[in-house]
C-alpha cells in the first residue's frame, strides 16, 4: 500500500515538473517574442527616420533647383533684354540684374534719361516687358551709367565665377559700383550662397564672400 502511494506521489511530481517546464518554455518563448517585437519596432523606427531624412534632403535639393538656373537654360540674352527695356523707356543703362521673381526669371533693368529714371522688368521666357516703373531722378551722376558692350559676356563671367567657386546660378547683376564696373554673381553651393564680384571687363575675381 505504501509502495502504491509513493509511486503515485512520484508520478504526480513528474507531471508537475513537466507542467513547470512547459510554463518555463512558454515564458521563454514569450520573452523571445517580446524581444523580436522590440527589435522590429526599433528597425521600423530607424527606417522611418532614414526615410524622413532622405525626404528632407530631396526637398532641400528640389528647393535649391527651383531657385537656380543653368546658363544654357537662359532664354533671352542681356543685349535683347536691354533693347526691349529701351523700347519701353528710352534711356541709358544704370544696372542690369537677372533673377527669379514671382516664380519666373526676369531681367530687372534700370534706365535713366535727363531727370527721369525707370525700372523695366523683362521676361526671360519671351523677352516681353512685364512692368515699367518711372520716377523723377534725384541723382545726376552720369558716371553711374554703363554700356553692356564694354563688359565680357555674362556667360563668360559665369564661367570664370564657377572656376573660382563651383555652384549653381541664383542671380547676377552688372553695374558701376563705387567707380568700378563689376559683375556681382550669386551662386548656390553645397555650403550655402556665395557672392563673387568680378571686374566686368577682364573677368578677374575681385571679391568672394558668403551671404
Amino acid at each position: 500500500m505504501k509502495f502504491k502511494i509513493i509511486s503515485l506521489l512520484l508520478a504526480s511530481g513528474i507531471v508537475l515538473a513537466a507542467c513547470g517546464n512547459d510554463d518555463d518554455q512558454k515564458n521563454t518563448n514569450n520573452a523571445d517574442n517580446d524581444t523580436k517585437t522590440e527589435q522590429t519596432t526599433d528597425n521600423n523606427q530607424n527606417s522611418h527616420d532614414n526615410d524622413r531624412d532622405d525626404n528632407d534632403d530631396q526637398n532641400t535639393n528640389q528647393h535649391t533647383k527651383t531657385q537656380t538656373i543653368d546658363v544654357k537654360d537662359v532664354k533671352t540674352t542681356p543685349e535683347d533684354a536691354i533693347k526691349t527695356a529701351k523700347s519701353s523707356f528710352d534711356g541709358d543703362v544704370k544696372q542690369v540684374e537677372y533673377k527669379k521673381e514671382n516664380g519666373q526669371w526676369v531681367y530687372d533693368i534700370d534706365l535713366r534719361s535727363n531727370n527721369e529714371e525707370a525700372e523695366v522688368k523683362v521676361s526671360d521666357k519671351d523677352n516681353k516687358v512685364l512692368n515699367t516703373n518711372k520716377e523723377k531722378e534725384m541723382d545726376n551722376d552720369n558716371d553711374k551709367t554703363i554700356n553692356y558692350g564694354d563688359a565680357i559676356d555674362f556667360k563668360e563671367a559665369m564661367k570664370k565665377a564657377q572656376e573660382q567657386q563651383k555652384g549653381d546660378l541664383k542671380k547676377w547683376s552688372l553695374d558701376n559700383d563705387d567707380g568700378q564696373f563689376v559683375y556681382n554673381i550669386e551662386l548656390m553651393t553645397d555650403n550655402g550662397e556665395q557672392e563673387l564680384v568680378l571686374d566686368a571687363k577682364s573677368g578677374k575675381v575681385l571679391q568672394q564672400e558668403n551671404d
